[in-house]
């Protein structure tokens, strides 16, 4: 059974939730909420309680449908109590984390009894686009950095140097990060990793908490960044990493967040969304930006305008991410550095060593060397002549 409780309580008697039940255990009613429809079990009750607010409004919406319709095609029957039943949350994926045990009493009222995670979610999977939305506590195993040039050999130690952990359901790490598009969840708390130690190089960070954007394939991940800029309604992924935000803020945890790529349209999304569904100053976090998808300037203002501090941005002047998706710098010569680097972005000739985009920039002399040591010196002759122009 891959199905497991946050942690068992003893107590299975059940109760109706109200608002003052809802205020006692920290839960946001759904607007639509109709107080005495729902029953749930001391048990149920803990289990929504431990959850972030987006859980608990997806948890909650199955809930309630249930509750309207318990005979729902959707269920199925325990196999050993035909008057229990099991059901398998409907969105936002056709497989999501959580199953809703339930019963129905003599007189038809449901009773939720309990609420499950599963864990045949978590990690990676031989198809990517399987993987979901999730935290991850991610520990360091080794000292390896990228604090300069390095060869493949030591780019291998720094892909080894963390090692992915089980979920969690709240960051309880100084250092929190979002990754960008293409990455499985291996490949990004890695690269997360060595953007973290590079973004707070002085922390000594031992480990942090990925906040995972699993990837649907380029197609489908571009729209997801198409949707978060254009749409008024935000993304899954922005608004759950948005009820992480005002989770934090809740409790006064400080955290030092990163966003890599997409992750930055994603943490722009996701204030917004925040802005408009909490509200409250986010005065403990702060952010480093790197190679943003996002435009660094309107990131920065509405980070700004709800008390997040951004302490860093990093983008390689090579980098069409940032250059021409975030709309950074949308200058002739711009257009021509992108082009004439965009196959070490995603080309065949890509790899982290000499991408302009996957690993931390650490200044242009350095991205310069990195490109001689992988052999790269047409390219470094470039950056060469880019670094005389605007040092001359």
């Amino acid at each position: 059974m891959s199905w497991r409780h946050a942690g068992k309580v003893q107590a299975y008697n059940h109760a109706g939730l109200d608002q003052q039940v809802a205020r006692e255990y920290n839960i946001r009613l759904p607007s639509q909420f109709v107080v005495n429809r729902w029953q749930l079990t001391h048990q149920a009750l803990i289990m929504l309680a431990s959850l972030n607010d987006y859980d608990q409004q997806q948890v909650m919406k199955e809930i309630d449908y249930v509750t309207r319709y318990p005979s729902t095609t959707y269920s199925t029957k325990h196999s050993l109590n035909p008057f229990r039943r099991l059901y398998r949350s409907r969105y936002p994926f056709r497989s999501y984390h959580y199953l809703v045990e339930y019963k129905t009493t003599g007189s038809g009222q449901v009773v939720i009894d309990d609420i499950y995670f599963d864990r045949s979610l978590y990690g990676a999977k031989q198809n990517c686009a399987a993987e979901r939305t999730m935290l991850y506590s991610v520990r360091r195993t080794s000292q390896h950095n990228y604090d300069g040039a390095k060869g493949r050999g030591e780019i291998e130690a720094i892909q080894g140097a963390w090692q992915l952990d089980e979920p969690v359901t709240r960051i309880n790490t100084e250092h929190a990060a979002v990754n960008g598009m293409q990455n499985e969840v291996e490949r990004a708390a890695w690269l997360l990793g060595a953007h973290a130690q590079a973004a707070y190089s002085t922390d000594g960070i031992k480990g942090y908490t990925l906040f995972h954007n699993p990837s649907d394939g380029w197609k489908l991940d571009l729209t997801e960044c198409l949707f978060d800029k254009l749409s008024r309604t935000k993304s899954h992924n922005a608004q759950h990493l948005a009820a992480v935000l005002a989770q934090a803020q809740q409790t006064g945890k400080a955290i030092k967040w990163v966003a890599h790529s997409q992750g930055a349209i994603i943490f722009n999304a996701a204030l917004v969304h925040y802005r408009a569904n909490y509200g409250s100053p986010l005065t403990s976090q702060q952010l480093a930006i790197h190679g943003s998808g996002a435009n660094v300037t309107k990131l920065s203002q509405i980070a700004t305008s709800l008390g997040v501090k951004v302490v860093a941005v990093r983008n390689n002047p090579f980098d069409l991410v940032p250059n021409l998706a975030g709309g950074n710098d949308l200058s002739a010569s711009s257009l021509c550095r992108s082009i004439k680097f965009c196959g070490l972005v995603f080309g065949k000739d890509s790899e982290p060593g000499v991408s302009p985009h996957t690993l931390p920039y650490l200044g242009i002399e350095t991205y310069k060397e990195q490109l001689r040591m992988f052999g790269q010196h047409k390219r470094a002759a470039q950056v060469q002549r880019y670094i005389d122009k605007h040092t001359g």
